[in-house]
């Protein structure tokens, strides 16, 4: 089972009647997967999901659990309010938990070491992972200390993976690289001063004729 849990409670308003709940703090939610016969509609406190969804993300497995349930779950889905940015409806998905699934897992990438006149650029912020439902990491660790010249590249088949945990992406797709920064060269003065005056003078001419 999962190692973290979250309170729930059971929701019985639907509809337009949800509204309510929010005005209450409180954000309705689904309960669904192949484990479950029936969704289950529920209710989560406003303030503490927020701070629990902040640490846990979509690749997170924890024990959701009601007045007369639980079940081991995945943050699937929050609609956000276009105008608010504040959730306004959960799918928390329950997984076969002997069943392999996938999972979009962020990337942290670590110890960029650049040279002068490069730049370090993430190609891919998370990545796509298969695993048994427990077994899916809540981030992923990347170590970039190695990448230091321009054309310098990591690619998905660098990375490490945890027993049981393999990426879906192909081997070759790049995730961070160092590239070189373009420099404009530095215009001499003389040059500039002189460009300058043809640009007086062809204006002094337009103007005579």
């Amino acid at each position: 089972m999962a190692a973290q849990e979250f309170e729930a409670q059971r929701r019985t308003v639907i509809g337009k009647q949800v509204k309510a709940l929010r005005r209450e703090n409180r954000i309705p939610g689904i309960v669904y997967g192949p484990v479950v016969k029936e969704t289950i509609p529920v209710s989560v406190d406003h303030r503490q999901f927020a701070k629990f969804y902040q640490t846990t993300g979509h690749s997170t497995l924890f024990t959701l659990r009601w007045e007369d349930g639980q079940q081991s779950v995945f943050i699937r889905d929050v609609q956000i309010h276009p105008v608010r940015r504040e959730p306004i409806h959960i799918d928390f998905f329950a997984p076969n938990l002997r069943n392999p699934v996938r999972a979009l897992v962020p990337l942290v990438f670590h110890n960029p070491n650049q040279a002068a006149g490069s730049v370090f650029t993430e190609t891919r912020s998370e990545l796509e992972v298969e695993a048994l439902p427990a077994e899916i990491p809540h981030q992923i660790d990347v170590d970039v200390s190695g990448l230091n010249q321009p054309g310098d590249v990591l690619r998905v088949g660098d990375l490490v993976f945890a027993k049981g945990v393999s990426a879906v992406l192909d081997a070759d797709e790049i995730v961070a690289q160092i590239e070189a920064v373009y420099v404009a060269p530095e215009t001499d003065g003389a040059e500039e001063a002189a460009t300058e005056v043809e640009e007086t003078g062809s204006e002094s001419e337009v103007a005579e004729s």
